[in-house]
């Protein structure tokens, strides 16, 4: 199976490397993942084989990217497994993070993972994404991550009521993602949210993953 080091480096060839702190974290969250697998489905069989160069490495992408609101509190929607969540509370310890999941199994694993890492910047919500106004009642937040979950008008549907104003929302998608957008033109509008811009992964890559950033502006 794959080990931490190809992750490693390839977050220092983007410009940040590790700590010792860090790096521990990533391995004790990886044999974690491996420890329950096979009864929660966190990863599919095949990703089992590559959960630091395709979950970690695709998660902590916003923070490299330099996208993702520091310093403040940020909502992972349908955390599943913890991506991104997780890998960004571990590469960012400033900022907080409200991991929201609806399954109960899924959200006590999230809960243990933050007791054996220590992630005292990372607090887990088990509720239906739909519902959240309802848990984060006169709370606003700065920012909301998505991945592999919902069409862009459904993550604003889902995020405009809990976002401050200048507060983003940022959908991890894959290549052109402008039909997707435009399709969610009315939601945003009725969130009070903009497309703010489309980023890729990899811009020599035509294949290459994005994310879509949405800002509230009201």
């Amino acid at each position: 199976m794959e080990t931490l080091e190809p992750f490693a480096l390839r977050i220092e060839e983007l410009g940040h490397r590790l700590d010792a702190r860090q790096i521990e974290a990533f391995e004790r969250y990886l044999a974690e993942i491996r420890r329950v697998n096979s009864q929660l489905n966190l990863v599919s069989h095949n990703d089992l084989q590559r959960i630091p160069t395709r979950h970690f490495l695709d998660s902590v992408i916003p923070s490299l990217k330099g996208i993702l609101p520091l310093d403040d509190t940020i909502i992972d929607i349908g955390s599943g497994g913890g991506f991104p969540g997780i890998p960004l509370g571990i590469l960012l310890p400033d900022t907080s993070f409200l991991l929201v999941e609806s399954n109960q199994k899924k959200s006590t694993f999230l809960r243990q993972v933050r007791r054996v890492l220590s992630l005292n910047n990372v607090n887990v919500c088990n509720a239906r994404i739909e519902n959240l106004p309802e848990f984060v009642k006169d709370r606003l937040y700065d920012g909301a991550v998505a991945r592999a979950v919902g069409s862009i008008g459904q993550l604003a549907g889902w995020c405009g009521g809990v976002l401050k104003p200048g507060g983003k929302l940022i959908c991890y998608k894959g290549p052109d993602p402008e039909v997707e957008i435009e399709s969610a033109g009315n939601v945003l509008e009725a969130e009070g949210m903009v497309w703010e811009g489309t980023h890729s992964y990899d811009e020599s890559r035509r294949d290459s993953p994005t994310l879509v950033v949405l800002r509230k502006t009201e």
